[in-house]
């Protein structure tokens, strides 16, 4: 198969498609077959009468208008891949003739693709930058962290329950005109009060309560419980608190330290904490950085952002964020219906960060074009083994497929990206940040190292809720049958 490009005018280009006649003539031979076995032959099983029978049924010129709109499809997304375009759009397709076995066949294909940004200055910008700080009570913070992990749970006699306590009780719920309520009662469970398991008007009553202790308090139940049935109904619950028991924290010493890590001393111990929340803030800082950079960069440079784009980013944005809604095990009609929101109005709330992230996807097409960034193949190959290794299949077989569906080219111009932006943060001038700017600095997370690799992060598809925060941009790319199931990135901002 051939295909010539000619670029036209609004960003739109003319595909001239030349597909051979053995490709022709496999088109034609599978609707046969295809309708050998639909098509009721006297004297033949089912997908055993000769082509020519089958002809003879259903005539030649309905077999090769059935082949055309089977193959025409495939035939076009064969030539996008080959001519290495970006379609946006569905395309227009023109032809003129039928199918023929033996001279092949002809169409084109006009069909709007992605347009290029046109840049300003984007080496040398000067961005604001944080410095890396880690202050004592951030030590403190996470030292106190990794108490909680080995503290333990003592019994308490001499005062009543509070919060922060775990308490161990029975209790039951009884509706006002009597009788049980179906999983409104336990035996032997283990709340920690005031840490919200349970209604917080429940936990609050158990507050002031002394072990052995027997009450009854009344509860009214949210509207927005997820028992419809129990919405706004008050429940009386009886209670009997058999067991109150306090946390108690180890002593942060060398005995601590040894216990918790691979340090003798709690000084060493305390120093590899701080070593790791610095590189932690380290990171976050320069994340931090580089989305600021290419903001600068984006603001300078001058793109015609198209709503279809925009439209199906929004779209994947919505996609994500109902995967979220799953993972926290409700259904999005479910959280829609109770949120009084629809997927139509979600999407509307995050066009504009959609625009914004396609925007930057395409200043970023830009500077790799100005700058000839190609894809490293030893960086491919790393990736393809990471999907390897997560799919249990072999690099080779899921390097085959995506040649074939267009994904390998997604996942080179992810890589591509990704060392644009190392050039443009390379590029930049760090400043000093501006008190204005300055963010209250809240803690630094400790995370432990599991040896797993992290990619880089690359401005590709936004997947993000619609209320987003801080800035992180992600990128995969994933193995499907299509373009369509490829590629899968996010930032948020």
């Amino acid at each position: 198969m051939t295909a010539n490009v000619t670029k036209l005018e609004d960003n739109k280009v003319l595909l001239e498609i030349e597909v051979p006649p053995e490709a022709v003539k496999k088109g034609v031979e599978a609707k046969v077959r295809e309708l050998g076995k639909q098509v009721k032959v006297p004297g033949f099983r089912p997908g055993k009468a000769p082509r020519r029978v089958i002809e003879n049924r259903v005539g030649r010129d309905y077999i090769y208008m059935e082949a055309l709109q089977d193959s025409l499809p495939t035939w076009y997304s064969a030539a996008v891949v080959e001519s290495n375009i970006r379609p946006i759009d569905a395309p227009k397709i023109d032809f003129d003739g039928t199918l023929d076995e033996q001279k092949g066949f002809k169409f084109s294909a006009t069909v709007e693709v992605r347009p290029e940004a046109t840049l300003g200055e984007y080496k040398g910008v000067e961005v604001p930058k944080r410095e890396v700080e880690i202050e004592d009570e951030n030590v403190e913070s996470a030292l106190v962290e990794f108490q909680d992990q080995f503290a333990t749970l003592a019994a308490v006699e001499d005062r009543p329950a509070r919060e922060g306590d775990f308490v161990i009780l029975d209790y039951k719920g009884e509706g006002l005109a009597g009788g049980a309520i179906e999983g409104a009662d336990a035996e032997d469970y283990m709340l920690e009060v005031g840490g919200g398991e349970l209604l917080p008007e429940f936990e609050q009553n158990i507050v002031g309560m002394s072990a052995g202790e027997r009450k009854q308090f009344g509860v009214t139940f949210p509207m927005d419980y997820a028992e419809e049935s129990l919405r706004g109904q008050p429940v009386l619950f009886r209670v009997h608190l058999k067991e109150i028991k306090e946390r108690e924290l180890p002593l942060l010493d060398d005995e601590f330290a040894k216990e918790a890590s691979e340090f003798e001393t709690i000084e060493e111990f305390k120093g590899a904490v701080r070593g790791q929340l610095e590189e932690t803030l380290r990171q976050r800082v320069e994340a931090e950085f580089r989305g600021r950079v290419l903001d600068e960069v984006a603001k300078k440079a001058e793109v015609r952002v198209p709503d279809v784009m925009v439209d199906e980013k929004a779209e994947e944005m919505a996609d994500s964020f109902e995967r979220t809604v799953r993972s926290q095990g409700i259904e999005p009609e479910q959280y829609y219906q109770l949120a009084g929101s629809t997927r139509e109005e979600v999407k509307e709330r995050v066009r504009d960060d959609a625009a914004d992230t396609v925007k930057k996807e395409l200043v970023l097409d830009a500077v790799a074009a100005a700058e000839s960034i190609e894809a490293d193949e030893h960086e491919v190959k790393h990736q393809i083994g990471h999907l390897a290794a997560d799919t249990g299949r072999s690099p080779e077989e899921i390097s085959s497929t995506m040649r074939k569906n267009g994904t390998y080219a997604l996942l080179e111009e992810e890589i591509i990206r990704t060392r644009a932006l190392d050039l443009l943060a390379e590029n930049a001038v760090p400043v000093p940040m501006p008190e204005a700017e300055m963010e209250e600095e809240t803690g630094v997370e400790v995370i432990e190292d599991d040896g797993a690799e992290g990619g880089e992060e690359v401005p590709g598809t936004v997947e993000t809720a619609p209320e987003a925060g801080e800035a992180r941009v992600e990128a995969t790319v994933q193995v499907g049958d299509s373009p369509a199931d490829t590629e899968k990135s996010e930032r948020e901002e």
